[in-house]
């Protein structure tokens, strides 16, 4: 399921009313103007959900276990962490933390182009090179980072990047700060890529297609097959980025287009760490021969500090467990099979692509709020996706598997969704309606 931009706008002006709205007539605008309209619009969503325990200002006070948090003083089976594999929790990381902070310190106090590049950076990049079979990789300090430094620093004016539709925002923000012309083709619309690709003015290698492998809001998977054929045949340049994937497909978790025999076909692969790894920090790999200059051409690398070398340490350590341990994989995969065969048991429409994002879709806001309340007062702690985020009249329920998690605490979910059923049957087979 994706939203179109005139579904969004409705959804916004059904949920929030007018977004130009920032004051009573005549009020003089500030720079604070757009502060205090988002405050207002926030105020009345919370009005209608009566004030209560929200999403907006949940506050973990701590993770006592990879799978369990302390929010306003009680235990809640956490279902909104991306810790696809509860390494952050492992004696490996802890080690590998505490030699690099007997060796460098907690922080780098520099950029990597000043005395912010230790030993440890180029170790990782030469690690995460030689696991996605690519001849460089470039770090930097987050992932959001990373998609700023590869597309504006990379495509130049004159180029066109060509960027599925439903795109992190990461993504859309570098796109707005590079001189390149933007296309959008509709969300995994293979044919729409086809026509923009045959509409185009330049030549097809001044092109870069951008999408995700797993999207993040939906857990929905990107025809990548498809799409790297259309790069082929047209000649342009494909980046995946692949966030919600890294570390958990293909032989030894490299990535889901290695799983799919097209890592060949990707240009530029962007990683984030802060997913399967649990930690922070991100990479573009790539085969170009010249990619490491990026280091120079990317904003986002030349001028923020570089990661603490004990996070790299980490990242190091969590790439040789991703490549050894044979285990956490199927874990995984496990309590994915499960949870799904659990929710569509109870009629549940669910997203239908399998991938650790598990997503409940429902008919309203104020619905998906009682469902979303109903998971917090028993102590389960899930992601609240509302309009303008997804399309109108419609609640997500974002439900995040780990390795770490126990099948009775998915159970324990799955219990209490049966529960919201039972109250709410209008609840059941939602999307074929809402489609």
């Amino acid at each position: 399921m994706s939203s179109t931009y005139d579904d969004v706008k409705a959804a916004e002006a059904d949920v929030l009313g007018p977004s130009n709205v920032v004051g009573a007539a005549g009020e003089s605008r500030t720079v604070f103007s757009g502060l205090d309209s988002l405050a207002r619009r926030r105020e009345a969503i919370l009005g209608r959900l009566n004030n209560g325990p929200n999403a907006f200002d949940t506050v973990v006070e701590r993770y006592p276990t990879p799978t369990t948090a302390i929010i306003d003083g009680r235990e809640f089976i956490m279902m909104g962490s991306n810790n696809y594999l509860g390494l952050p929790f492992t004696e490996e990381y802890k080690e590998a933390l505490d030699r690099a902070i007997a060796d460098f310190g907690v922080g780098t106090t520099a950029s990597r182009v000043a005395s912010g590049t230790t030993s440890m950076h180029v170790g990782l990049e030469r690690d995460l090179a030689d696991y996605l079979g690519k001849a460089h990789a470039v770090v930097f300090s987050t992932g959001f980072q990373t998609n700023l430094g590869v597309l504006a620093g990379l495509v130049q004016s004159g180029d066109v990047l060509l960027i599925d539709a439903d795109c992190h925002a990461s993504i859309f923000v570098a796109a707005s700060l590079s001189p390149a012309r933007k296309i959008k083709f509709r969300h995994n619309d293979v044919g729409d890529l086809r026509h923009k690709l045959e509409g185009l003015d330049v030549d097809p290698r001044r092109a870069l297609i951008v999408t995700e492998s797993i999207f993040s809001a939906m857990g929905d998977e990107a025809p990548l097959r498809e799409i790297a054929a259309l790069k082929r045949e047209f000649g342009a340049f494909l980046a995946v980025d692949e966030a919600h994937s890294f570390g958990l497909y293909g032989a030894k978790g490299e990535s889901l287009c290695h799983s799919l025999g097209i890592a060949d076909d990707v240009d530029i692969f962007i990683l984030t760490f802060s997913k399967s790894l649990g930690l922070i920090g991100g990479a573009a790999i790539s085969d170009y021969p010249d990619f490491d200059v990026l280091k120079l051409a990317a904003r986002a690398f030349l001028f923020t500090a570089a990661l603490p070398s004990s996070l790299i340490a980490a990242a190091r350590k969590g790439i040789e467990m991703l490549r050894e341990d044979s285990d956490l994989r199927p874990s995984l995969w496990g309590n994915v099979d499960h949870f799904r065969r659990r929710i569509t048991d109870l009629g549940l429409s669910i997203n239908s692509d399998v991938s650790p994002i598990v997503t409940v879709t429902l008919p309203g806001l104020e619905i998906g709020y009682r469902v979303w309340r109903t998971l917090y007062d028993a102590g389960i702690y899930a992601n609240a996706l509302m309009p303008p985020a997804t399309p109108p009249n419609t609640h997500i329920i974002r439900f995040s598997l780990s390795a770490a998690h126990k099948q009775e605490q998915l159970d324990r979910v799955a219990d209490v969704l049966s529960d919201c059923v039972e109250q709410l049957p209008e609840i059941r087979h939602f999307a074929s309606a809402a489609e």
